[in-house]
């Protein structure tokens, strides 16, 4: 089925999720999607609870994506009722994605692509960018303005580099990787010694590996290894203004949000999630499964599955008591002063 975004209706949209129940007029027409505050007629929005739902004073959207619940028919609105809305809102959003790559492009005459680079089939590179001696292109990457790509670097198969990324000599990139606007891929590491009251540098002659599938947000740094390798597991998912020290191993299908910090030599399992401007000091560990909440301060050993937060972090139910115990904390020192006063009293007066 080939059909127009310009074009769409109700009932193509159930086309195309091959799923769900439409509630109203199958053909009333989507040109557009918005959020349910925001939505107006001719436009898509999603809703994602019957609480939802209800705070709604007005749904002027004309047609709502919700899951499996019940809803009064409407002359103004089409429901469409689905079984996974995590999975419509994918669906349904990808049709309305705009294109940010003109393949026609290709290798633009104002780059600078060394011609001892391997630059496979279908390979963009946007003026004005500099791709070293000794680089592989993948096949189809799209290497958008003013991108770095340093000596015997690897951009592997369908990557898309954003404006102003930086890869510096050796760092490898596996396929399908999305790298943003600013982020830097093998900056040196923070590692000093100090010497007769100076800081020397200790060379960082490593490189970091992001593994297949990985997205790392703008302005974004994971630095190169001393020795070895700094890596970014398989499906990783890095937010904005996030770093990575230096021989950081990171494993599968993390998720960090912004401002993020870890610091150098730690490890880290599969599937951690981190809150924005959680930190990690060195050489900690984190098992898989781990949860650390926002502005967390970490250091040591995390078991898996752990879910912890706060400056140190503690598990999460004894963080929320310590919390509890904080707002009470006034009322607790004048009554503790009290009792001081009383048992002065008591002694002064010979008991």
């Amino acid at each position: 089925m080939s059909i127009g975004v310009e074009n769409l209706t109700a009932l193509d949209i159930r086309e195309i999720l091959r799923t769900g129940e439409i509630i109203g007029d199958p053909y009333r027409p989507v040109t557009g999607v918005a959020p349910p505050d925001e939505a107006k007629e001719g436009d898509l929005t999603f809703v994602f609870s019957a609480e939802w739902l209800r705070s709604l004073s007005n749904v002027r959207a004309s047609v709502v994506v919700l899951p499996q619940m019940e809803v009064s028919p409407s002359t103004d609105v089409t429901y469409i009722l689905v079984d996974r809305i995590e999975e419509a809102l994918i669906r349904i959003l990808s049709l309305f994605l705009r294109p940010v790559v003109d393949r026609n492009v290709g290798v633009s005459p104002l780059a600078f692509v060394s011609p001892k680079a391997t630059v496979e089939d279908r390979v963009v590179v946007y003026p004005f960018s500099f791709v070293d001696e000794g680089v592989c292109l993948g096949e189809g990457t799209v290497i958008m303005s003013h991108v770095f790509v340093g000596k015997g670097a690897t951009i592997g198969r369908g990557c898309t580099l954003y404006p102003g990324v930086v890869v510096y000599p050796g760092v490898v990139v596996e396929e399908g990787c999305i790298i943003h606007a600013g982020a830097v891929l093998g900056s040196d590491g923070f590692g000093y010694v100090e010497h007769q009251g100076k800081r020397v540098k200790i060379p960082q002659v490593g490189s970091v590996k992001v593994e297949r599938g990985v997205e790392i947000g703008a302005n974004s740094c994971v630095d190169r290894a001393t020795m070895g390798t700094t890596v970014v597991g398989e499906g990783t998912k890095i937010d904005n203004l996030v770093q990575i020290g230096h021989n950081v191993k990171i494993g599968k299908h993390c998720a960090f949000a912004g401002q993020v910090g870890i610091s150098g030599s730690v490890k880290v399992g599969d599937r951690v999630l981190m809150g924005g401007q959680a930190g990690v000091a060195d050489h900690a560990s984190i098992g898989s499964g781990v949860m650390i909440g926002a502005k967390s301060g970490l250091a040591g050993k995390v078991e898996d599955g752990s879910v912890v937060m706060g400056i140190p972090a503690l598990p999460h139910m004894f963080f929320k008591r310590v919390q509890a115990s904080l707002l009470r904390l006034p009322e607790m020192v004048k009554r503790l002063r009290r009792l001081e006063k009383a048992v002065e009293e008591m002694r002064h007066g010979g008991y």
